[in-house]
């Protein structure tokens, strides 16, 4: 073994520009596919820091409509309380943004987890510092946080004295009884990086059903099994429905192994794309190699002829040009993790989360370089294993020449690696093109020159829904909007079009048969005040906009989104038509007075002609949760100042959340899918490069082996166009076939993305359209920069060639 990997080095030395070539191709091949499984590994492998996680389960609720909705308080205290196969549930919830003011600081927004008191035991989780919540203090309402470890050294200076200090969170004074292990901040656990654990008092709502926000968590007995679980909570959604039809007639439960990320079905298929998207490159890498080793071997033929017959054998043959391969292939690795390191800083800094390349990416790394060094030197060498050796030693010095054989199976290889690189390019383009349409101008709003924000008033001064307190909020905060130097329009609302139509609620029509429950139509709901249309930019089409006179107390009123009304109201007027909600005891009937153009909301992949939008006027539904947005005649960026120094006026210990403009809450939103797609078209870019270097080198050589035969040629009277064309030919065949073969995968690449990624709105056939053209264009190009050259040929030197 050591002797033959000592000649496989001589051997490398000696061809330096081939070596150069390959090392390059293999450390771009091997070093995107390491990032790409350190993505894999970080995201999806990484495990989670909870106690015995495989016997961790999530619960949720269900209905015809939807399998994974939140829960209500009063459904999770009888699943608690009657469940068979549980060691214990609890529940927490997503808070967003909360305002918190340290003594002594303004108000500033941090990122709150709500979590019963039977959470940290359910999870298997405890504090480092200090202690976890226990029931005797969910009991007592006492109002108490644990911060995280990241939270208390940069607000705290990681001061251990830091246990019964006080703050306010929302307006409201909470004790510290703890600071998380470090273990806990990671933003794959909950999807981002809580600041706090909060203590909600979940029996305040104990007798709750009609609104559902808790997530549940349960921990299986030892030996209790999914199914066993599922069970038990089948029969008490049984018995939940008979007891209260009202809310839950047509709901159940839905149990589901506890996920080990917070990446979602979709987040998976696009992580687990861009790995198999990579290993294309990586195969497109080894094709090019493999032809590299095919013309090496071809010229050292006459010196493997000799070999053979001085008695060496076959496979002590084949072993000598493996080593040479995987040599190459592990050199090639090494440099491939400097280019992975280079790729992990970037995302690392990107995802906000450490990248390591651990043992388990190293492995990777060293497998597909050992893997990728078999692959690219096993054919070549088999195929030089097989030279006749009389026949190659008959031909002396022409012993380099390529038989047919070899040709065509160059020519395969090369074909296979341009139906590749256009199923790369697609997968791409597909990409490109989705974000282009997610915030393309025709989204029926405008974003441009808005800033928008949250804010989060205290229950026990503002109450919840419909309180006179959140109203007069809302006018008096807006009437300070308006007043800031440049605002030419300014709402509140509870919603935003960059989030969506909001809340889907369930619909009926005044004098329409009432739908069976859990069949009503379903619709975007959102509260707006007045200038909510003007500061978008979306139009009122028919009727009228809301007006200061839809105040409590006056007829409840509605404008409808024109896919609705075309719907339900074909060849009709629906103004003046009466809409309502599905409560039997309150329908909330509003008389329609407007219809407004669709809209598309981030991320929203529905065609415009299927949206159903309902808004309703905030100052007849008001609420503590609100959503501002101000249109400025210039960069509204300049406006951040005075809409924290308006609101602080109002509420000091109240922060504005997601204060940014909608362009940069757009890029922020939407980041994940611009990583991709980045990270796609650097994919298909290489995958393009590699391709474009194999048809070059596949016609270079051919007209290096045809010297002689294009000086006869020329001699004969053959034109340098004559000579062009005739290697130029061979490589449009090739790319017409290679073009062919990858349209059928790249149309059924195409279809395959639609269904599985919804968030990509629709096909677009243009896109592969685009990406054949310029596959062939950039394989022409390829193959005319040889064939010009073959054109230079003296046909005298041609003719001395030996």
């Amino acid at each position: 073994m050591i002797s033959n990997i000592k000649h496989a080095v001589r051997q490398l030395f000696k061809q330096p520009g081939f070596t150069v070539i390959s090392l390059a191709t293999l450390a771009l091949g091997i070093g995107i596919n390491t990032t790409a499984f350190t993505v894999l590994n970080r995201l999806l492998f990484h495990g989670v820091p909870y106690r015995d996680p495989g016997r961790l389960v999530q619960v949720f609720r269900t209905s015809p409509q939807q399998q994974d909705m939140g829960q209500s308080p009063g459904d999770y205290f009888d699943e608690r309380e009657e469940n068979s196969a549980f060691e214990g549930m609890a529940v927490y919830y997503t808070d967003g943004a909360a305002s918190l003011a340290l003594p002594g600081k303004a108000a500033q927004t941090s990122v709150t987890l709500p979590v019963n008191a039977d959470y940290f035991p359910v999870m298997g989780i405890a504090p480092f510092l200090g202690r976890p919540f226990t029931r005797e203090d969910e009991a007592q309402h006492s109002a108490l946080v644990i911060l995280s470890n990241p939270f208390w050294r940069k607000n705290f200076n990681a001061n251990p004295e830091v246990l019964g200090q006080t703050f306010r969170l929302d307006g409201k004074v909470v004790t510290v009884v703890g600071v998380m292990s470090p273990s806990m901040d990671d933003p794959e656990l909950y999807g981002s990086r809580p600041d706090l654990w909060k203590l909600d008092n979940t029996d305040v709502n104990r007798d709750m059903r009609d609104k559902a926000w808790y997530r549940v968590a349960g921990r299986l007995k030892p030996g209790a099994t999914i199914g066993q679980a599922q069970a038990a909570l089948n029969a008490v959604a049984k018995r939940l429905a008979h007891d209260f039809p009202k809310t839950n007639s047509d709901r159940g439960f839905k149990v589901v192994a506890y996920p080990t990320d917070s990446e979602g079905d979709l987040g998976r298929k696009i992580i687990w794309m861009i790995m198999d998207l990579a290993l294309v490159v990586l195969l497109i890498a080894c094709v090019n190699l493999a032809n590299l080793q095919i013309v090496r071997t071809t010229g050292r033929a006459r010196e493997f002829a000799i070999r053979l017959a001085l008695g060496s054998s076959r496979k002590r043959l084949v072993g000598m040009l493996l080593w040479e391969s995987i040599l190459l292939s592990l050199a090639g690795g090494a440099l491939g993790l400097t280019i992975a390191e280079w790729g992990n800083s970037y995302l690392a800094a990107f995802f906000d989360m450490d990248m390591p390349l651990d043992f388990r990416v190293l492995s990777f790394a060293f497998a597909a370089s050992a893997l990728t060094g078999a692959v690219f030197g096993t054919l070549p060498a088999l195929l030089a294993s097989r030279s006749d050796v009389n026949s190659t030693l008959k031909q002396g010095a022409r012993g380099s020449t390529a038989d047919r054989s070899r040709h065509r199976l160059r020519h395969g290889l090369i074909v296979a690696e341009l139906a590749m690189a256009l199923t790369l390019l697609t997968a791409a383009g597909y990409f490109v093109r989705g974000l282009q349409r997610l915030t393309g101008p025709d989204q029926g709003w405008r974003g441009n020159n808005v800033l928008v924000g949250f804010i989060g008033l205290s229950h026990d001064r503002y109450g919840e829904e419909g309180d006179e307190r959140s109203r007069l909020f809302g006018d008096q905060f807006r009437a300070e909007l308006l007043a800031l130097p440049g605002v030419e329009q300014a709402s509140v609302s509870r919603g935003l079009p960059v989030f969506g139509s909001g809340a889907s609620n369930g619909f009926l029509i005044e004098g329409n048969p009432r739908p069976a429950k859990g069949k009503e139509p379903v619709a975007g709901a959102n509260f707006v005040s007045l200038g909510y249309f003007d500061t978008f930019g979306i139009r009122v089409e028919e009727g009228r906009d809301f007006t200061a006179a839809d105040r409590p107390g006056s007829p409840h009123v509605a404008l409808i989104s024109r896919s609705m009304a075309n719907k339900f109201w074909p060849g009709q007027d629906p103004i003046g038509k009466r809409i309502g909600e599905t409560d039997p005891a309150n329908p909330d009937w509003a008389e329609i007075v407007g219809i407004v153009n669709d809209i598309n909301g981030l991320g929203d992949t529905r065609a415009l002609d299927s949206h159903f939008d309902i808004y309703r006027p905030w100052e007849q539904n008001s609420h503590r949760f609100i959503m501002f947005s101000l249109h400025s005649a210039h960069d509204p960026r300049v406006l951040v100042d005075g809409v924290r120094k308006a609101l602080a006026k109002m509420e000091p210990n109240v922060a504005a959340t997601f204060l940014s403009t909608v362009d940069e809450l757009l890029q922020r939103s939407l980041s994940g899918i611009i990583v991709v797609r980045r990270l796609l078209v650097e994919i298909a870019a290489l995958g393009l490069l590699l391709s474009a270097v194999g048809i070059y080198g596949v016609i270079a050589n051919l007209a290096s082996e045809r010297t002689q035969e294009i000086g006869i040629r020329m001699a004969l009277g053959a034109q340098r166009n004559d000579v062009l064309w005739l290697f130029l030919r061979n490589g449009i065949r090739l790319a017409t076939i290679g073009t062919g073969l990858g349209l059928l995968c790249s149309i059924g690449l195409m279809v395959a993305l639609d269904k599985a990624m919804a968030i990509i709105p629709g096909k677009d056939p243009w896109v592969v359209v685009v990406v054949a053209v310029v596959l062939v264009v950039v394989a022409v190009l390829a193959s005319w920069l040889p064939a010009r050259r073959a054109t230079a040929v003296n046909p005298i030197d041609a003719l001395r060639a030996d």
